[in-house]
């Protein structure tokens, strides 16, 4: 089974972590809220195995069972957040392919997501929402 793991620097505990993603608030940041009927969580899940080919159907059906059920947030004119609960997991901007939130990818580092890497002295502006372009890639 996959178990979640903990992120990179873990001196942190579960409460420091939950603080890090308290920015979303789905009673103040959504303008609708529905739970995904199981032909469209059936969608997305195809999706998402479409663009991660290392996923099985096995592996996504363990992160994503049927219970609780997804619930997608409409954010803001251009944006869909799909949630597990209050976590959450996946967003799609307009009709784009379906992402993994920072926050999932970060619980499941061993699923191997799409990942670039950067010289240690770009990752300060790298995470103050920099644009990257390609010489300044390592691998």
């Amino acid at each position: 089974t996959l178990k979640p793991a903990l992120v990179h620097g873990a001196g942190r505990n579960r409460r420091d972590q939950q603080a890090m993603f308290k920015k979303f608030d789905p009673d103040n940041d959504v303008s609708t809220s529905t739970q995904v009927k199981s032909s469209v969580q059936r969608a997305i899940k195809a999706q998402i195995i479409d663009a991660h080919p290392a996923l099985t159907d096995e592996v996504l059906d363990e992160l994503l069972p049927k219970k609780p059920p997804l619930v997608q947030f409409k954010v803001g004119p251009h944006l869909m957040l799909f949630c597990r609960g209050a976590e959450p997991c996946f967003f799609q901007h307009r009709d784009g392919p379906v992402l993994p939130s920072l926050k999932f990818v970060h619980k499941y580092p061993g699923l191997e997501f799409t990942s670039v890497t950067v010289d240690k002295g770009a990752i300060p502006f790298v995470l103050g929402g920099a644009h990257i372009m390609c010489p300044g890639l390592t691998n």
